[in-house]
C-alpha cells in the first residue's frame, strides 16, 4: 500500500519561518564575531574561526528558535495533556506489545508488564491487545528468572490481555534483530505494534487512545509519544528528571510545529503499523566494517526515515502523557550510554546521502550526527581562539575588542539559555501545572541547581563526546551491553580511573591560563572548573542520599512524584511483588530447581520448542555435564556449559530424570552411573 504524504495545516509556514529566523540569526551573529575580532587577515587562526562559528551558532540557533516558536504556540493554543482514550466500545485494530529485555532485572520488567496489563483491563479494549516479552537474555540465570516470572504471572493474570515470551538463541542485529524476528514470526496477526523498552512502561488509556489515532488516520506509520524519565533517586537523575519534565513540553511543541508528519521515531514508547514497517524498514548493512560500516546500531531514526521515504506518516503525540521511562543514575552510566549512541549516530553521516531520503528526514539524520560533533567543534574552536591571541601576542585586547567579545558571548549565551527561560515563561501561564511542580518558590531554586549542575556537566561531556567521536572515527568499536539501571554512587576508585583524564586536563589548563593569561580565567572558569572538579563532582551527582535530601525540601522534585500516577502506583505495587519474590529465590539455584521442579521443566521445554529446537549438545560434553551436577551440583557448571545446557530439550530431559531420581531415592542414585 502507497499512501500520498500529507503535511499538517501550517506546518510549511513553521518551516519557512524557521529558516528564515534561524539563517537571520546566524548572519547577524557572525557579523558580530567578525566585528569582534578586528582585522582578521592578520591572523590565519582567524580564519578557521569564523566558519567554525558560524555551524555552531547555526545549531545553536535553529534550537533556540524550535523553543521560542514553542512557547508562543503553548501561550496561544494551550493545549493540554491528555491520556484518555476517546475512542468507542468497538474494537481496535490488533495490536501487540513489545517489550525487548537483554540481560535486565527480571523483577522490574516483569513488573511493567503487570502494571500495563493491569491498567489496560480497566479499559474496554484489552482484548484487543496482546503483551510479548522478547528476550535476547545470554545470562542463564536471568534466562531462568525471566521464564520463572512469565509462568508465575501468566498464572495470576486473569484478564482478556495475552502474555507471550519468547527468547532467541542468538541476539543478531540486538534490538532491531529482536523486532524483526518477531515480525517474521507473528507480524502477519497484528496490525499494530507497541515498541517499548525494557524499563518502559505505559498507561493502557495512553496505548487504547495511541491505537485510535492509528486507526482514525490509515496513512499514519509510526506515531511516537514521548517518555517523561520517572523512578530514579540519585541526585544526577533528578536532574534529568526534572529537566526533561520541566523544559521538554515547550521544545516539543515547536519541534511538532515544523517536524509535522516527517516527524522522528526514538526507539521506544510508539506505535507502530505492522505491514509497511515489514515492507520498508528493512535496515541495510553498510559497506565496510564496524564502527562506522556493518549493522546499523541506531536503528530508531533510520526506521522513521524509511517509512517516510515510503510514503507514510510519522507522527509525534507530545500531547499525550502515560508514557515513561527510567535514566541513568550517575554520569559514567550517562556517558557509557552517550557512548554507544555516538558510534550509532556517526553512522548515519552515510546515510543522510541515501537515495530517496525525504530532505526533513535528512535534517533529523544530520542533527543526529551533530549533537555529537558539536563537542569536538566547541573545543576546537575554544583551542583556536587561545591560539589566535597568542599570534597576535595579546590575551585581553583593547577596551573595545573586550566589549565587542563581552557581546558575542552574551549573545550566545542568550541563544543558549533562553529555552530555558521560555519554559518558566510557559509555566506562568498554566497556574495548575505551575503548582503541580510546588509552585515558585521551589521551581526557581530548582532551575538554578540544575543549570549549575549543567554548566559544570557540559564541559565533561565535551571531553568524552570528543574521545567518543575521535574514537570511533579510528575504528574503535563498543559493546553494546545490557545498561545498569539502579540507583547507586560510584566509587572513589573508579571515578579517578574514569575521569581521571578529565581533572587532569582541567588543572593543567588551568595553571596554564593563570601563568600566561590570568584575565582570560575568569571567562574559561566553567570550562575548567568543571573539568577540574570531575572526580568530586561525578560522586555528589551520583548520591542517592543527596538526591533524597533535595527531593524531601520538594526540590528537582516532578510531578509524577508529588501524585504518583495510576500505572506508576500499579508499577510501584507490582514492583514490590516481583522483588519480594525474586528475593526469596535465589538466582543462582535456578538450575537445580528446574531439574528437579517438574513443572518449571515442563515450562522451559515448552519455551525452547517453539524458538530453539534442534540444538543439541555433544553427546561427550552431555555426559561431562551430568557427572559434574550429579556429583557436584548444578552450580558447578559454567555460565557457558549452562547456556549450552539450557539449549538441549533432550539433554535437560534425561538429566531432570536422573536428578529426581537422585533426589528421591538417595540410596539408589548412589548406585547408578550417569549417562
Amino acid at each position: 500500500m502507497k499512501v500520498s504524504q500529507v503535511s499538517q495545516p501550517g506546518s510549511r509556514r513553521f518551516r519557512l519561518s524557521l529558516a528564515v529566523l534561524t539563517l537571520t540569526t546566524t548572519a547577524f551573529a557572525i557579523w558580530l564575531f567578525i566585528w569582534s575580532l578586528g582585522d582578521i587577515s592578520k591572523n590565519p587562526a582567524t580564519w578557521l574561526l569564523v566558519p567554525l562559528f558560524a555551524l555552531l551558532v547555526l545549531i545553536i540557533s535553529f534550537s533556540f528558535w524550535t523553543s521560542t516558536l514553542g512557547l508562543w504556540l503553548t501561550i496561544t493554543q494551550r493545549r493540554q495533556s491528555t491520556s484518555t482514550s476517546q475512542a468507542s466500545h468497538s474494537s481496535l485494530p490488533r495490536t501487540a506489545i513489545l517489550m525487548p529485555v537483554y540481560n535486565e532485572t527480571p523483577a522490574s520488567v516483569f513488573a511493567n508488564v503487570q502494571a500495563m496489563i493491569e491498567s489496560l483491563a480497566t479499559t474496554p479494549h484489552a482484548a484487543d491487545f496482546d503483551l510479548f516479552v522478547l528476550s535476547d537474555t545470554t545470562n542463564p540465570d536471568i534466562w531462568l528468572e525471566e521464564e520463572r516470572m512469565w509462568g508465575r504471572l501468566c498464572q495470576r493474570l486473569t484478564g482478556p490481555t495475552n502474555v507471550f515470551y519468547r527468547r532467541r538463541p542468538k541476539n543478531t542485529a540486538r534490538k532491531a534483530g529482536n523486532i524483526a524476528d518477531f515480525c517474521e514470526r507473528w507480524g502477519t496477526q497484528y496490525d499494530l505494534m507497541i515498541v517499548l523498552d525494557a524499563d518502559s512502561v505505559m498507561d493502557g488509556q495512553t496505548m487504547v487512545e495511541m491505537a485510535r489515532r492509528m486507526q482514525d488516520d490509515p496513512a499514519l506509520g509510526i506515531l511516537q509519544v514521548p517518555p517523561v524519565p520517572v523512578n530514579r533517586l540519585s541526585f544526577f537523575a533528578r536532574l534529568q528528571q526534572f529537566s526533561a519534565r520541566l523544559y521538554s513540553p515547550v521544545h516539543m511543541e515547536g519541534f511538532s510545529s515544523w517536524a509535522s508528519f516527517d516527524s522522528n521515531y526514538w526507539g521506544h514508547n510508539a506505535i507502530i503499523r505492522v505491514a509497511p514497517f515489514i515492507d520498508h524498514c528493512g535496515l541495510p548493512t553498510l559497506p565496510g566494517v564496524a564502527p562506522l560500516g556493518g549493522e546499523i546500531l541506531s536503528h530508531d531514526f533510520v526506521e522513521a526515515a524509511l517509512m517516510a521515504r515510503g510514503g507514510w506518516k510519522v507522527a509525534l503525540a507530545h500531547d499525550l502523557a502515560g508514557s515513561y521511562e527510567e535514566c541513568p543514575t550517575t554520569l559514567l552510566d550517562y556517558a557509557k550510554r552517550d557512548q554507544r549512541w555516538c558510534q550509532g549516530n556517526l553512522q548515519h553521516m552515510r546515510l543522510i546521502i541515501s537515495e530517496g531520503l525525504r530532505p526533513i528526514s535528512r535534517l533529523h539524520l544530520a542533527m543526529g550526527v551533530m549533537s555529537y560533533l558539536a563537542s569536538p567543534l566547541w573545543l576546537l574552536f575554544t583551542l583556536l581562539g587561545l591560539l589566535a591571541m597568542a599570534i597576535d601576542g595579546i590575551w585581553l585586547g583593547s577596551t573595545q575588542e573586550r566589549i565587542s567579545g563581552l557581546v558575542v558571548f552574551a549573545f550566545t549565551m542568550f541563544l543558549l539559555m533562553a529555552p530555558k527561560v521560555w519554559s518558566l515563561v510557559a509555566l506562568a501561564f498554566d497556574r495548575p501545572r505551575r503548582e503541580q511542580f510546588g509552585g515558585w518558590s521551589k521551581i526557581i531554586p530548582s532551575v538554578l541547581i540544575e543549570t549549575a549542575a549543567s554548566v559544570l556537566v557540559a564541559p565533561i561531556m565535551m571531553l568524552f563526546h570528543t574521545r567518543f567521536v575521535i574514537s570511533t572515527l579510528l575504528g574503535e568499536k563498543v559493546q553494546w551491553n545490557a545498561q545498569n539501571r539502579g540507583d547507586g554512587d560510584i566509587d572513589f576508585l573508579a571515578a579517578c580511573r574514569v575521569f581521571g583524564p578529565h581533572t587532569l586536563t582541567g588543572l593543567v589548563g588551568s595553571a596554564l591560563i593563570l601563568f600566561f593569561a590570568p584575565g582570560l580565567f575568569l571567562w574559561l572558569s566553567p570550562i575548567l572548573l568543571g573539568l577540574s572538579l570531575t572526580i568530586p563532582f561525578s560522586r555528589i551527582l551520583g548520591s542517592v542520599e543527596l538526591g533524597q535530601w533535595l527531593a524531601h525540601r520538594r526540590l528537582l522534585l516532578i510531578p509524577e512524584e508529588s501524585e504518583l500516577t495510576p500505572i506508576l502506583k500499579l508499577q510501584q505495587r507490582a514492583l514490590e511483588q516481583h522483588e519480594q519474590y525474586a528475593n526469596a529465590h535465589d538466582r543462582s539455584q535456578l538450575l537445580g530447581e528446574l531439574l528437579s521442579d517438574p513443572g518449571f521443566q515442563a515450562l522451559h521445554a515448552s519455551i525452547l520448542q517453539q524458538t530453539a529446537a534442534g540444538l543439541p549438545a555433544p553427546e561427550a560434553k552431555v555426559r561431562e555435564w551430568t557427572q559434574a551436577i550429579l556429583t557436584q551440583g548444578p552450580e558447578s557448571l559454567s555460565v557457558e556449559d549452562r547456556r549450552q545446557l539450557l539449549l538441549d530439550r533432550e539433554a535437560l530431559r534425561e538429566l531432570h530424570i536422573q536428578y529426581r531420581v537422585r533426589q528421591l531415592h538417595p540410596e539408589q542414585a548412589a548406585t547408578a552411573s550417569p549417562m
